[in-house]
């Protein structure tokens, strides 16, 4: 199943656990789990964050593939008003790409 939504990523992270007792993980009440699920609300990021890894370590979505997302990000920033969020969408994988790079050069384990 992707998931496409903030309130998908909350309900997939709650893993069939209570809205109460999923508030109290996250530290908020539980009428904003509500709120989040049903798109009333948008949790703040430390709770995006917590979702985001809760269903990454459990395998409810898979990592998309480099082309999965090439084609995402081409159909999401096609709009021509979008170009200057391309660019330093562009520089910042650079940046990313380099570091990796250096990182692997740098790991005892690369040798």
């Amino acid at each position: 199943m992707a998931i496409t939504t903030v309130a998908e990523l909350v309900r997939a992270a709650r893993s069939g656990r209570s809205q109460k007792e999923f508030a109290r993980e996250l530290g908020v009440r539980q009428s904003s789990v509500s709120r989040y699920e049903s798109g009333r609300a948008n949790p703040p990021v430390r709770v995006i964050e917590h979702c985001m890894r809760l269903v990454h370590s459990t395998g409810h979505e898979h990592a998309p593939t480099a082309d999965e997302l090439a084609a995402k990000v081409r159909t999401e920033l096609a709009d021509s008003d979008l170009g200057e969020i391309r660019l330093l969408l562009a520089r910042l994988i650079d940046t990313l790409a380099s570091e990796h790079a250096q990182a692997r050069v740098m790991s005892p384990s690369s040798s």
